[in-house]
Order: structure tokens, then sequence, then C-alpha cells
């Protein structure tokens, strides 16, 4: 059966390049393909409609709600009212909602309509985080009455759980593993790709230098390739002398041209922090490429043996744990291991089902 469906969230891609941004559109356009009726709503700083992934999408005008009392949220918090007026009242099935106050409105609306409410925390539900952020009451009000609070790991649902007593339902984000695929050949050196901001700490773009510098001793033609927005060069200034001479500085890539990317690189590197998921690493395995990312978070529950590995946050365990990847690099049918692995995270076989199993579950009471 068919069911309409709005997913929101205050920001969207390309406006902001972060995992949680694009994750709303993949998930629009594969529920689409399976036959459902998408509408997507969020803001930019001008109202627009567009079409991203073959699903409509509404850009409201990005308003700001007592920006003195709410700070960052501000922003959010009004989307949230804005979300409420608009979804409230119209044809749908589920909302399916991306952001606290957006979610708050998704809570109400399925209190007095027989719509389906959903949430995907992008981030940990961290209690003690959560207390200190103006719009905690929301955050709140979701966790006692939405119908589906999702996280995308684990890790992450069980933060929720030990701070708001509510279970988390699991389930992380995906990647069409019909369009991402492997390249015709890696590149002739061996290439370390990382794809993230730059700028953002938690990345630890820094800490991948250092590992670099300690892999060019074993690996002096080592390449790493740094893709995403942010201040590259900036942090490349304060690297060690042989990270610079691997470096090589992308700026931002469009997401169809990381596909090449992914598939000429030997290993892809995330070694950050406070990670729920890491949609990089994914995409990654569906280009038949292997991954290293720390042993903690949503990455721990997406990297295993054959297939990449674990460092601790160090560079000297980074450096391990790549050459061990670059070794699995040049492994015979190791393009055809990556890709069976991420499967597990197909959008259309593996990811959607489970959400539409949820969509279709009795609302909470």
């Amino acid at each position: 059966m068919s069911l309409r469906i709005a997913l929101s969230h205050v920001y969207a891609w390309p406006e902001v390049h972060r995992g949680g941004e694009r994750y709303m559109h993949e998930l629009g356009g594969a529920l689409a393909e399976l036959g459902h009726q998408v509408r997507i709503l969020t803001t930019a700083p001008q109202p627009a409609r567009d079409q991203v992934r073959g699903v409509e999408v509404q850009y409201l005008r990005r308003r700001h709600l007592l920006p003195s009392r709410l700070g960052a949220q501000s922003d959010e918090v009004a989307f949230g009212a804005q979300a409420l007026a608009r979804l409230a009242v119209a044809p749908l099935d589920v909302w399916h909602a991306m952001g606290t106050s957006d979610a708050a409105a998704a809570a109400l609306t399925s209190r007095v309509r027989s719509v389906r409410s959903a949430y995907t925390d992008l981030g940990f539900p961290y209690r003690a985080s959560r207390e200190r952020r103006p719009d905690r009451r929301l955050h709140e009000l979701v966790v006692r009455h939405l119908d589906h609070y999702i996280c995308f790991s684990k890790a992450a649902g069980d933060h929720l759980a030990e701070g708001y007593g509510r279970s988390a339902e699991v389930v992380p984000g995906g990647v069409d593993v019909d369009r991402f695929g492997p390249a015709d050949r890696r590149h002739g050196s061996p290439a370390l790709l990382f794809a993230a901001d730059a700028s953002e700490p938690r990345k630890n773009l820094p800490l991948l230098f250092e590992a670099v510098a300690l892999l060019r001793r074993d690996h002096p033609d080592l390449e790493v390739w740094v893709a995403g927005r942010g201040d590259q060069s900036g942090l490349l200034a304060a690297a060690p002398p042989a990270a610079k001479e691997a470096a090589v500085l992308l700026g931002d890539v469009a997401p169809e041209d990381m596909i090449d990317l992914y598939g000429r690189a030997w290993v892809t590197v995330l070694p950050s922090e406070a990670e729920a998921f890491g949609l990089v690493f994914v995409e990654s395995l569906a280009c038949g490429t292997p991954i290293v990312g720390l042993d903690r978070g949503g990455p721990a529950e997406i990297i295993r043996a054959g297939i990449g590995a674990a460092a601790q946050p160090t560079a000297s365990s980074v450096a391990d744990a790549c050459a061990a990847a670059l070794d699995l690099a040049a492994r015979p049918g190791i393009v055809a291991d990556c890709r069976a692995a991420a499967r597990d995270w197909d959008w259309k076989t593996a990811i959607v089902p489970r959400l539409l199993e949820l969509y279709h579950q009795p609302r909470r009471t």
C-alpha cells in the first residue's frame, strides 16, 4: 500500500553539506522509487520549490524565534511552528522528522490525527547535553509522545535508554548500492580518502595527518585525498612535513563525483569522534573500498574484519589500521566482499523495508 509521507528538517542539502541532510534526500528518493508519495519540507534563506532525487522539496523562508532566548536553536524552533502550520492539516499517513522541533510538531499532530509520527535523531540523545539546550522541553515532549524514536546505531540508542528510559528503534542510514559502484581501477599508488568537513574538530583530520606521516615511512608514495568543506589548507599548514607531501586537497566534492573517488581510493578513513553512524563508510563499501574508523560509536557497528580496520584515537593506532586496510585493498576479491557487506545498508532492500515496518506498526498510546 502506498503511503503519503512527509519528511522534514530545518536544513537541507546542498546548503548544508552533512550526512544528516543527505540522509533526508536519499531516504525520500528511495521511498519514492518504491511507489510512496513523498514530500520534503525544509527551509532556506529564500522560499523556493525544487525536485531532489524525484521528490518535491518545499523550502520555506528561514525564520528565527526568540533568538536572544533560544540562541542557535531559534531557527529550528521557528521551523517547528512553520511545519506544524503546514503539515498538521495536510493529507498524510506518516510525518518523519529529522529535528527536535519538527519532531515535537509531528508528535502533537499524531495525538489528534491518525498520522504516525517518527523522528530520526541524527546524533546522540545524550541527556546531559540535551539538558543544556534551550529546546530541552520539546525533546522531552518527543520522548514521551512520539510514535517512533529512531537512532542510527545501538551506541546512540543506548543514550536514549540510559538518559530517558525509552528504547530506541535502531535503523541506520543507507546507501544505494546500485548507484554507488566500483571504479574501473584503483589509483596507481596507495591513496587514503578523507571525506568530511575539515573544519569540524571531531572529524579529526589533524590526527589523520599525523598517521599519514607515520605511514609514509613504509609507503613513501602514499597519498591522502581530502574531500569536503572546511579549511583544508589551514589544517595542512600545521601538519608534519611528510603529511604535507602526501596531501591532495580536493575541496568540496559533489556526491555524484564522490562515487569515483571512493572507487579509486584504496581506503576510506574517517577517524571521527562522537559519530552516530558514518555515511561515508557504507558509501565506500558500496564502491568496493575498505574502511578505517575509530573503535567506538556508530562506526564500530559498521567496521568488521575483512572489509576494514578499527583504531583507537592515536596516530600510531590509526596508522596501523590504515596499513591493515591497505593490505586488504590489494587482496583479490576485496571489491566483491565490500559490496556484499554494503548490502546490509542498501536503501531499497534493507533500510526502507525496516522503516516501512515501523510506519505500519500500531501508534504509541
